[in-house]
């Protein structure tokens, strides 16, 4: 009987190649699907929260480790926690450190800070929005390049027209999303609500009424479903 193996091994030689081709496409592609979506996402503001206690002051620092402590006490699923500085006016400008609190596409940045003889609580809540057609064609694109590799021009085409079209569909609006949003965002205010109703008890400040503890909100669960 005839040793078919150096023909075999021959033969999955290109194969080998091949593949280890399209794994190395697909590792760029998603490096750069990574880096464009630095770039075509920006973050629309959706909530926002604000109380200047007059005659109080109190360590920003100290506020914001309460804050951490408060948050991670209520164990929301997947929030990552972070201290950021936005500059206070032009690049040139002195910065101010905020408290960054993350969940998939939702953003809170808390401000605290003494401002004169008082003492300034906010929360700015925004939601990641990425631009559809540059993310589409960049797609489309890109299996079509790994479809040209490997001779299946077609069947690329067919996979990337889906694969945009399931993309899309995954960015629109859902009962689920909008109760996470929700959910998250009203975890992460009444951990701030609890840290300065706890830091100005006994200070000589009032408790803040409903009104005052009241987000404001902008026009999120008006976008279709």
């Amino acid at each position: 009987m005839a040793d078919n193996t150096p023909l075999a091994n021959g033969g999955q030689k290109p194969l080998e190649e091949i593949n280890n081709r399209i794994q190395e496409k697909i590792e760029q592609t998603s490096s750069q699907v990574g880096e464009l979506f630095k770039h075509w996402e920006s973050l629309t503001l959706i909530s926002h929260w604000h109380k200047l206690f007059e005659s109080f002051q109190e360590s920003p620092q100290r506020i914001y480790s309460l804050i951490e402590e408060a948050i991670d006490k209520r164990k929301i699923p997947d929030v990552k926690v972070s201290r950021i500085s936005y500059a206070e006016a032009g690049v040139l400008s002195a910065s101010r450190e905020y408290l960054r609190v993350q969940r998939s596409e939702h953003t809170f940045d808390i401000c605290a800070a003494p401002f004169g003889t008082g003492f300034f609580t906010s929360w700015w809540l925004g939601k990641k929005e990425k631009s559809f057609w540059p993310i589409a064609i960049l797609i489309f694109a890109s299996v079509m390049i790994v479809g040209l590799i490997i001779k299946l021009v077609l069947i690329s085409l067919v996979v990337s027209l889906v694969s945009v079209l399931l993309w899309w569909l995954s960015l629109r609006q859902t009962y689920y999303k909008l109760d996470t949003a929700l959910m998250f965002r009203d975890s992460v205010h009444s951990a701030v609500i609890e840290v300065i109703g706890q830091a100005t008890e006994g200070k000589g400040q009032r408790v803040m009424t409903e009104l005052e503890r009241t987000p404001i909100m902008s026009d999120l669960f008006k976008r279709k479903l």
